[in-house]
């Protein structure tokens, strides 16, 4: 479900940035066409907006990640990290038992 959302939300962004930049294009043109600024300072405009609006998704992505992580958090849902060191200690624990259980004298019925 979560992954469902997310998607959306993705999808949805990136239509917004195709549809963003042909407006942008579009202004600039008619700024050029109507004299109001030249190509060089139309495009300096556009790229001012492009690097603004870049730096408000990234901000916007950090703050959705850690009010994720907190929900995650509060809910006792392990990290990646947490994870692999469970990992890590089922498997040492398997080996020491297999090693165990090679050792231990077996049992006749």
């Amino acid at each position: 479900m979560i992954e469902e959302i997310l998607k959306r939300a993705f999808m949805a962004g990136l239509g917004g940035v195709v549809l963003t930049g042909d407006k942008l294009d579009a202004l600039k043109r008619k700024l050029m066409k109507e004299n109001k600024m030249s190509e060089k300072e139309a495009k300096g405009l556009i790229d001012g907006m492009v690097e603004a609006g870049e730096n408000q998704w990234k901000e916007f992505e950090s703050s959705f990640r850690e009010m994720l992580r907190k929900r995650l958090d509060s809910m006792d849902v392990p990290d990646r990290k947490e994870l692999e060191e469970l990992k890590v200690r089922v498997n040492s624990l398997e080996q020491k038992f297999t090693a165990m259980e090679s050792c231990a004298p077996k049992q006749v019925s």
